[in-house]
């Protein structure tokens, strides 16, 4: 009621009267709402008014951000991992696309098993898609990549690069991590679906990272204020991963891909090798040359790439 008031204000009895509940509830659900951080004015003898200024991210705007795309929106003020609330999404039944968003995320995973710092500022969602819709099970990494790179850019008017595989940067630093994971169909062994997590850094300060972590990660907008909303991110960038399933996109994505013709260190098993990014493949993998001549076609299971 609230958000649809566009920042007037709605008296307490109105509310009350509409919801059939009692004045002392209404003030309760506000107290709540405000604690999750709603920019709620209360004014006696005119109500309550929501700053649709501010950025308001719940259920409604989410929908509404992705009202006509197809995809079904599953919003949550906080949880432990979005990924692992898509799986048990698809355990229950839940039929894809849909997508699982939050604003505050306390169990984050990257690849590899590392820690993923999910600070707050962020947006963190996981896009589920069957696997039957994806272009290929080898590039769907890299197309999420791709896609939020260039929706980023359009939405924010600030340049992006990506790190192969899976890394969207701006300049020198990390601003998106993606972790995909697949779902296999255990009665054929085919790929029955496909969870793509993503952690957008969009108006995450400094001093919302570690301290470790502060020299290699940035946001989109350091300052904590943002251009651009957290369920339009999340709503964008999803629909642009659907829709890079059906187009061509590797070409644009190796223009992106800043490790090509750069000396790397490709990183097996704890081992450190020198070598020199040549190319991308069209299955997505990242083609190397090492000192002695030899070359190799990674894929992003097996290493980890540092420049």
């Amino acid at each position: 009621m609230l958000l649809s008031a566009k920042g007037e204000y709605v008296s307490g009895n109105q509310i009350s009267e509409k919801l059939g509940v009692s004045r002392m509830a209404v003030n309760k659900a506000v107290a709540v709402l405000k604690r999750r951080d709603y920019p709620i004015e209360a004014k006696k003898h005119w109500g309550y008014r929501l700053d649709t200024e501010e950025d308001i991210f719940s259920s409604l705007t989410l929908k509404r951000a992705l009202e006509g795309s197809g995809i079904t929106p599953f919003f949550l003020e906080e949880t432990v991992s979005t990924n692992r609330d898509a799986k048990e999404k698809v355990a229950l039944g839940v039929e894809p696309p849909f997508v699982v968003a939050t604003s505050r995320q306390s169990g984050g995973r990257g690849r590899m098993g590392r820690v993923f710092e999910s600070p707050k500022g962020g947006v963190y969602f996981s896009l589920v898609l069957r696997g039957d819709k994806i272009a290929s099970s080898s590039l769907v990494t890299v197309s999420a990549a791709w896609a939020i790179a260039t929706t980023m850019e359009r939405l924010t008017g600030i340049e992006c690069s990506i790190k192969w595989v899976n890394d969207v940067y701006i300049g020198k630093k990390k601003a998106v991590g993606i972790l995909t994971e697949g779902i296999v169909d255990m009665e054929n062994g085919g790929l029955s679906d496909v969870v793509i997590g993503c952690g957008v850094n969009l108006k995450s300060r400094p001093e919302d990272f570690s301290p470790e972590l502060r020299e290699k990660v940035t946001s989109f907008y350091p300052s904590g204020k943002a251009m651009v909303d957290r369920a339009t991110v999340v709503a964008e960038c999803s629909k642009a991963i659907v829709e890079a399933q059906e187009r061509p996109f590797l070409d644009e994505y190796r223009k992106k891909c800043f490790l090509l013709g750069k000396k790397i260190q490709v990183i097996k098993m704890d081992r450190e090798i020198e070598a020199e990014a040549l190319d991308i493949d069209d299955q997505g993998h990242l083609l190397v040359k090492y000192g002695d001549g030899s070359r190799e076609a990674l894929s992003s299971g097996e290493v980890s790439i540092r420049l």
